[in-house]
């Protein structure tokens, strides 16, 4: 297969249109047309389906992209690999991070790294714990900075940064007392903000409430959110309470639109991890990003 046609077919495939994959790789749209006819009289079968103006991959188009990209990251590799013998990092890095990483910590990882290695590109893609997590398995990220360890043979995770989690409220809120013998009633009779199952702010406070008995799986939050942000903003709001990253919590408890509540019997300490294929294939620019996280 051409590679030409292959890079065509991967750009309508991810962007969904043959106008702004034409854009994205400066070729004309009859040109991408062409590649993908050409293609898909190649192997026979039709890779797109055209519904008017939506463009949809058929089981085949499915099919060809997982190679199709398994080929070019192969491809990254093998180029990284033979720069290395001339001591340059260089190449594409994707990294993957969960919410607090992604915004407070990356930010200046990169900027540290691409102070080192300029010839790296660098891409952030941003999800929850386990949705970052699943695409390192699965290959679409070289590696991801997540808020919980996988136990997953495949992956290999580090600890590089340890973090506090705070539970805040409105600054108006009267705040209860935690810390009497019935505290459990009066934490679970909070109003709560909860983020998403997968994010692991919520795993890491589930898992501090179990140590101690509390049946916080069994509370009806007053909402549940994608992020820390939006959770932040809604007590800010004065909708309720929530557990954060103290990393981003600290602009509003320095502004003083949220206050923290004290918890003695919860113990609410993670740590980051960076996250990574066991068997993929090290290469320069992976692993300067790895030394550098864990201060290698």
């Amino acid at each position: 297969m051409d590679i030409r046609r292959l890079q065509a077919f991967c750009q309508v495939y991810a962007l969904r249109s043959f106008s702004r994959a034409g854009d994205a790789l400066k070729l004309s749209q009859p040109t991408i047309s062409a590649h993908i006819m050409a293609l898909e009289e190649e192997i026979g079968t039709a890779l797109f389906d055209r519904l008017g103006r939506s463009i949809i991959p058929t089981q085949a188009g499915d099919v060809l992209y997982a190679h199709a990209q398994a080929v070019f990251a192969e491809l990254d590799q093998a180029r990284a690999a033979l720069l290395a013998l001339s001591d340059r990092v260089t190449g594409e890095l994707v990294i993957g991070g969960s919410t607090i990483p992604a915004q407070y910590i990356i930010p200046r990882l990169t900027a540290r790294f691409h102070a080192a290695y300029p010839e790296v590109r660098l891409r952030l893609e941003v999800g929850d714990t386990q949705g970052i997590t699943e695409r390192v398995l699965d290959g679409s990220l070289h590696v991801g900075l997540v808020g919980g360890a996988t136990a997953l043979p495949e992956l290999t995770c580090w600890a590089f940064l340890d973090d506090a989690l705070e539970l805040v409220a409105p600054a108006a809120m009267d705040r209860p007392d935690l810390s009497g013998p019935d505290w459990r009633d009066r934490f679970l009779g909070l109003p709560w903000i909860l983020r998403e199952a997968g994010s692991g702010t919520q795993q890491a406070l589930l898992r501090a409430c179990d140590e101690v008995a509390c049946p916080l799986r069994s509370v009806m939050p007053v909402l549940a959110v994608p992020s820390s942000l939006a959770a932040l903003e809604c007590v800010e709001a004065g909708l309720g309470v929530t557990v954060v990253s103290h990393l981003a919590a600290r602009a509003y408890l320095d502004r003083g639109v949220i206050a923290t509540l004290d918890i003695p019997h919860l113990s609410m300490h993670r740590q980051f991890y960076t996250v990574h294929h066991t068997r993929r294939k090290s290469f320069p620019a992976l692993s300067a990003f790895l030394a550098l996280c864990c201060g290698r």
